[in-house]
């Protein structure tokens, strides 16, 4: 697996680099597959994803394509993917996203999807790799309605986005998370990502994230 799990994708230059590394092209060559399920599932002014897009299209060179999973069967979309360097999974509601995963059979190809190619998430696209929050910590600090129990669990953390951004969340929010699990908490703010590559330990490239466990923080960086 080779794997971005960033707040907000590819926003700084350190990840796009780290993202070029992986795929091994330069970014102008890189073809990308775009799901935007999530937004679906999230209310309320949609301009972060217009301004993420034009972000995105002003760093990729190559060909950009959405795959909507819910209009597609699945061979259209294995496909469509496999003509892709990159699968970029936008922000949104990430309880909305899994259950979309599920319903549509998306989970039972994603492992082949992320074995052939790099993955980069923002915020739900992020967090749906890995297991889910508490419902209180959702609650507390996304402000939203638990729709779901669990995600696709492929990464053994549990992921909050935006620290110390529009949430407004910090050491004592996060602390409180590792509360309620026995897997380690990363917070990232969209300065950060976390790189997964293939059996390598998790590393973190960016600045301003925590690490906790047991209600205590681990890293800070």
């Amino acid at each position: 697996m080779k794997i971005i799990l960033g707040s907000w994708g590819l926003s700084t230059e350190p990840i796009i680099k780290t993202c070029e590394d992986l795929i091994g092209k330069n970014r102008e060559n890189i073809n990308i597959a775009i799901i935007n399920e999530a937004i679906k599932g999230e209310s309320g002014d949609h301009r972060w994803f217009v301004e993420e897009l034009q972000h995105l299209s002003g760093i990729i060179g190559g060909n950009m394509e959405f795959i909507d999973i819910q209009a597609h069967p699945l061979n259209y979309i294995e496909q469509h993917i496999a003509a892709a360097d990159l699968v970029y999974c936008f922000g949104g509601n990430t309880d909305y996203l899994a259950n979309i995963f599920i319903k549509t059979g998306f989970d039972k190809i994603l492992p082949k999807i992320l074995a052939e190619k790099v993955w980069v998430g923002s915020s739900a696209g992020s967090c749906v790799l890995c297991h889910k929050e508490s419902e209180e910590t959702q609650k507390a600090i996304y402000k939203e309605k638990c729709e779901t129990d669990h995600f696709m669990d492929i990464i053994p953390i549990i992921l909050l986005p935006h620290l110390h951004g529009f949430y407004k969340f910090d050491k004592k929010e996060v602390g409180d998370a590792s509360k309620l699990t026995d897997l380690p908490v990363y917070a990232l703010s969209d300065e950060a990502a976390i790189i997964v590559n293939d059996d390598n330990p998790l590393k973190i490239i960016g600045k301003d994230y925590l690490i906790a466990e047991k209600g205590m923080i681990k890293t800070q960086g």
